[in-house]
């Protein structure tokens, strides 16, 4: 079995390419190991099926991998949408056709845990669930709760063994960005959203002990909480990484690691016209991540830029921006954000260097929901 620490710079043999294709099942023990691969590759598979070069149109350092064979290209979808379904966990989200009433299916082969199919209340025709966050994973509990951000920005809360009923946070639309992601952080027992340009944190105190019925009516009543960003002793190469990425759109995801460490990610992309059909084309050029320090006060979080996150890996999708150790998997690098939708890729944080993966024509992409099952398993 190969080592989660593989170097980039190490290269792969053709015995290596025959053990990774043999990996590859319809439900392979380590999914990661395939991107591993491609993304070590130097120059061209020795197969023909994957082409890699340096992208020099970039903003910054990147490389892309273009994969040439449609069995590989689903695989490699495969592996980085379902790369985490261990202890055969799987979590899907559905609607009903006749009440567009959303549907959680959780199924799981541990024995500690119970499958479960949870019906949201409905929402809104033509509106569809960009982004859901849960309190835990999914439990039988009045004290379970789920956030959604809908079309736009609007953010919704329920108890699903509760009141069963949305209540709608009463954001201005200028307050949050459409494409950032809502989180719910086990440390602080808070949803937390950040707002349009990063500098404050819009959050929702769960206070799941006070009872549904306190929770209903403080939550309807009153307007959400918010938390000062102060990004302190930037260095100057955070203003020159910043000016090169001046025409790119952000947005901006919160993510916790295991450890209740809280990191902010920014998102930079760059619109581009996709020559097949002209229409725009999202394409990812840059990752900035901050570290949340431990002194911050209930009103305000200093936030310290980093390129070392250790042996973490982040992951960014459609769905709850999540965070574990690379170790707890083969394949995975360690101080990489592992990225999907408009794009699928990786990205370096030590040698700042994107990774993206793409057909022979656009980048791979897949708008599908949910990307990744919620952030909670077992470790």
């Amino acid at each position: 079995m190969f080592s989660s620490t593989t170097s980039h710079t190490s290269g792969w043999d053709s015995d290596d390419e025959t053990k990774v294709t043999q990996l590859l099942s319809s439900e392979p023990a380590y999914p990661f190991l395939l991107i591993e691969y491609i993304t070590n590759i130097q120059n061209s598979s020795s197969d023909g099926r994957v082409i890699v070069y340096d992208d020099d149109s970039s903003k910054g350092k990147a490389t892309k991998v273009t994969i040439k064979d449609k069995k590989l290209e689903k695989e490699v979808i495969e592996a980085m949408t379902v790369g985490f379904l261990r202890d055969g966990l799987k979590f899907y989200l559905s609607y009903r056709s006749s009440d567009h009433q959303p549907v959680i299916t959780y199924e799981t082969s541990n024995p500690k845990l119970e499958n479960l199919t949870i019906h949201l209340p409905s929402v809104p025709t033509g509106t569809k669930i960009h982004n859901l966050a849960m309190s835990s994973i999914p439990v039988q509990d009045k004290d379970w709760v789920v956030g959604v951000k809908l079309s736009g920005s609007r953010v919704s809360l329920c108890r699903p063994f509760g009141s069963s009923k949305w209540i709608n946070m009463k954001f201005m639309s200028q307050c949050i960005n459409p494409l950032s992601s809502l989180m719910f952080s086990k440390r602080d027992q808070r949803f937390y959203i950040p707002s349009y340009g990063g500098n404050y944190l819009c959050y929702l105190d769960l206070n799941s002990k006070e009872g549904d019925d306190h929770f209903n009516s403080r939550q309807e009543n009153g307007q959400p909480s918010f938390i000062d960003l102060d990004y302190e002793n930037l260095p100057e190469s955070v203003f020159k990484q910043l000016a090169g990425v001046s025409s790119c759109s952000k947005t901006d995801h919160l993510v916790e690691s295991p450890t209740g460490q809280l990191f902010l990610v920014k998102w930079f992309v760059e619109d581009v016209e996709d020559l097949c059909d002209n229409t725009p084309m999202h394409v990812t050029k840059k990752f900035m991540v901050f570290r949340a320090n431990e002194a911050s006060d209930e009103k305000k979080k200093t936030m310290i830029y980093t390129e070392h996150i250790g042996d973490l890996c982040i992951f960014l999708g459609h769905s709850e921006a999540f965070c574990i150790p690379a170790s707890t998997s083969c394949g995975l690098e360690p101080n990489c954000i592992y990225f999907v939708g408009n794009n699928f890729g990786v990205y370096d944080l030590t040698t700042e260097t994107c990774s993206t993966f793409h057909t022979s024509v656009r980048p791979l992409k897949n708008v599908s929901f949910p990307y990744w099952p919620p952030p909670t398993p077992i470790y």
